[in-house]
C-alpha cells in the first residue's frame, strides 16, 4: 500500500490516502473477504480499490464521514464482486442479499417535514436493488460522471447511463408505492 501512497505527488493528497486507510482498510477487508472468503484475495481486492479511490480522490472532501465510508465501500464490494465473478465465471452473485442498504419501516406521512422527506427518500432508496442505489449514490452524493461511474463500477458509460435511467424509475415507483411521490 505504501508504494500506491509514494506514488501521489500532492503531500496533501498523500495524507489523505494515508488517513483513507487508517480508517478504512478494517472495514474494506472485512466486506472483501466476506464476498470471496479467501484473505489473500480479499487483500488484492483491498489494493485494487484504493487504486480506484487515488484515481477518484478528487470526490473526497471528509475522510471520515459517512459518504466517504458509503463511497469507499461501494468500490470494495465492487471489486470484490468482479473478482469473484472472474474467479467462477459466470455465476451470478446475488446482490439483493447484502446489509449494508438502509431498511426500516417508518409510517407514511401526509404532511412532513424536509428531514422526514429525506429519511423517506433515503429509506425508498435502501429498498432499491444495489446496483440501483448505488448508482444513485454515486451520481447524486459524488456528483460523478457517466465515465466516472463507469470506471467505478466496471460497466461501460452507456451501461452506467441506462442503469442511472433504470434506477429513477425505479425510485420514482418506490416513492409512489410510499406514498412520498405523485406525478402532477
Amino acid at each position: 500500500m505504501l508504494a500506491f501512497i509514494m506514488t501521489l505527488e500532492n503531500e496533501r493528497d498523500r495524507d489523505k490516502v494515508t488517513e483513507i486507510y487508517e480508517l478504512y482498510s478494517g472495514t474494506m477487508l472485512y466486506i472483501a473477504n466476506t464476498i470471496l472468503n479467501e484473505v489473500h484475495l480479499a487483500e488484492d481486492a483491498v489494493s485494487e480499490s484504493f487504486i480506484k479511490i487515488i484515481d477518484n480522490l478528487e470526490k473526497i472532501n471528509i475522510v471520515d464521514c459517512y459518504q466517504t465510508r458509503g463511497f469507499v465501500v461501494i468500490i470494495v464490494r465492487n471489486v470484490a464482486i468482479d473478482m469473484l465473478r472472474k474467479q467462477k465465471k459466470k455465476q451470478i452473485v446475488p446482490l439483493e442479499e447484502d446489509d449494508y442498504g438502509l431498511s426500516y419501516e417508518e409510517p407514511a406521512f401526509d404532511n412532513f417535514s424536509v428531514k422526514e422527506a429525506c429519511d423517506k427518500i433515503k429509506c425508498c432508496i435502501g429498498n432499491l436493488k444495489k446496483s440501483y442505489s448505488d448508482i444513485l449514490y454515486l451520481k447524486v452524493e459524488f456528483d460523478c460522471s457517466f465515465e466516472e461511474i463507469g470506471k467505478i463500477l466496471g460497466i461501460s458509460t452507456e451501461n452506467a447511463k441506462m442503469r442511472l435511467s433504470r434506477a429513477r424509475k425505479a425510485l420514482k415507483k418506490e416513492l409512489k408505492k410510499e406514498g412520498v411521490y405523485s406525478e402532477q
